[in-house]
């Protein structure tokens, strides 16, 4: 499906019971649970719920969000019950990711191992191992959280995503699924339901490179991820994206027009690292200033580049 097309039709919509138990969330208040059977059913749920309902996923955001009280919703709607999430698999040159994959999946898929290895240098940073069997693809890029680990290289790697809703599936960018901090293009009744790649092919290499703190269990100061395509000896094609730097994860245009056509020499990517580093516009916060933040992005994006130069070889 082309980018900005309308929504193409869903069919019917299913009419799969669901779970619901009243209950409280973790500080006490009164919540309504819901566990829909189907993909369709939970989209017409949350539409009809509108703001006060919210997806639950793998649930390491949400809970988070719930006891510090940032969230506030009178119904949490499981997606737990929808096993079509949860697949990965390859067709037609592409690896398409079910939004309910967690990064221990990643880590362990054949499909993932053969198709787009270099997922693996995110999914190694992130979070703790208990972290990376309960937390979600979709559930990352739905928090938008610009100190994610897997949107950054998703963005390089020019990943698109499904979004669907009870009127139909629409198919868009990654880059045009974020919004601003924290936001995406979702609305009550929007699913993200499956992240696409394409396939890995000869003379393309890709990396991921971050700077955290370990005491944090690894929360991301910095990050970049980079990919390239080269050809005889000459860059053909890539992208730069950088994480933890700004509102939202964010692809360096520049980038491309520093790189194709050049022969990839160790002073071509310090040149892009400064290119990077002026590019990302971080703030000061506990975990570090933006004058170091802006330090990070270059080293951290001479060594993605070599490292996806490498693997490019």
């Amino acid at each position: 499906m082309q980018e900005g097309r309308e929504f193409a039709s869903m069919g019917p919509t299913s009419r799969v019971p669901r779970v619901r138990h009243e209950g409280k969330d973790p500080v006490g208040r009164s919540m309504e649970y819901h566990r829909p059977g189907s993909l369709s059913h939970a989209c017409d749920l949350l539409r009809t719920l509108g703001p006060d309902a919210v997806p639950l996923a793998g649930g390491t955001d949400v809970m988070v969000d719930l006891r510090r009280r940032t969230l506030e919703p009178r119904h949490l709607v499981s997606l737990s019950g929808l096993e079509e999430l949860r697949e990965i698999t390859c067709q037609d040159g592409s690896l398409r990711i079910g939004a309910l994959v967690t990064p221990a999946q990643l880590s362990a898929s054949e499909q993932v191992s053969l198709s787009r290895p270099e997922l693996l240098d995110a999914v190694g940073v992130f979070g703790t191992p208990q972290v990376r069997h309960r937390a979600t693809v979709g559930g990352n890029l739905c928090t938008a959280a610009s100190c994610g680990d897997l949107a950054p290289l998703l963005l390089a790697l020019g990943a698109r995503v499904v979004v669907v809703n009870p009127d139909g599936v629409q198919e868009l960018s990654l880059e045009a699924f974020f919004g601003d901090h924290r936001e995406t293009i979702l609305e009550p009744g929007h699913l993200l339901a499956e992240v696409i790649l394409p396939e890995r092919v000869p003379g393309e290499g890709a990396a991921y490179q971050a700077f955290g703190l370990r005491a944090t269990n690894f929360i991301t100061v910095a990050s970049v991820a980079s990919f390239l395509r080269s050809e005889g000896g000459r860059c053909t094609a890539a992208r730069l994206a950088l994480g933890a730097v700004a509102p939202t994860p964010m692809l360096v245009p520049a980038v491309e027009d520093g790189l194709v056509g050049g022969s990839l020499g160790d002073d071509d990517l310090a040149e892009i690292g400064a290119v990077a580093g002026r590019a990302a516009t971080p703030i000061s916060d506990i975990r570090g200033s933006a004058e170091h933040r802006r330090e990070l992005v270059e080293r951290l994006c001479v060594r993605a580049l070599g490292i996806a130069r490498e693997r490019a070889q």
